[in-house]
């Protein structure tokens, strides 16, 4: 009898991809685990599609809104104090994902450390690619999966944030998160 090894299935909702950048600048850290100041970036591609569209368009407002309330939801769960939005960091946040959806590749914001407002001593990006029908609340659980996303988004040393999602001819949704320490 032939032995043959175990075959493995990658579930659907696979991490596919964790990076880390030291201090908002670029270089690559050894692993998503650690993190250093003054910011860090970290990024995740979850597998999946199809299913039907969600009754808000991920585009809107409303659903930026529904992103930010289940960001501070996630943190308050934690021990973590709210964050305010920041209309700046929501207008980064919202051009980076525009610039995955167009580019339909996710990855961060390489200019990222330039593009912070003026006063912001630490900075960190979160970015992750899903699909149309993804709620926001399945969004923050995403990154809440992910050690280093989890890491970012439960700082204690942010004063604000912002978030932006964006979605391609494909229907891949791209989601940026942007948080700041000023």
């Amino acid at each position: 009898m032939r032995r043959t090894s175990p075959r493995f299935v990658k579930p659907l909702a696979v991490v596919a991809a964790a990076t880390m950048a030291v201090g908002g600048l670029g270089v690559p850290a050894a692993s998503a685990q650690q993190f250093l100041v003054p910011g860090s970036s970290f990024g995740v591609a979850i597998g999946g599609g199809g299913g039907t569209a969600p009754a808000l368009d991920p585009t809107s407002a409303e659903y930026r809104q529904q992103l930010h309330d289940a960001t501070n939801a996630a943190r308050v769960a934690n021990g973590r104090a709210p964050l305010p939005s920041n209309d700046a960091l929501v207008q980064l946040a919202t051009a980076w994902s525009q610039v995955q959806a167009a580019e339909n590749r996710m990855y961060h914001n390489p200019d990222l450390r330039n593009q912070v407002p003026s006063g912001a001593t630490r900075w960190s990006e979160n970015v992750l690619q899903n699909w149309r029908n993804a709620t926001p609340q399945q969004l923050v659980n995403q990154w809440m999966a992910s050690t280093g996303h989890r890491i970012n988004l439960l700082r204690t040393d942010h004063t604000s944030m912002g978030m932006g999602v964006a979605v391609a001819g494909d229907n891949r949704l791209y989601a940026t998160q942007v948080f700041i320490r000023s």
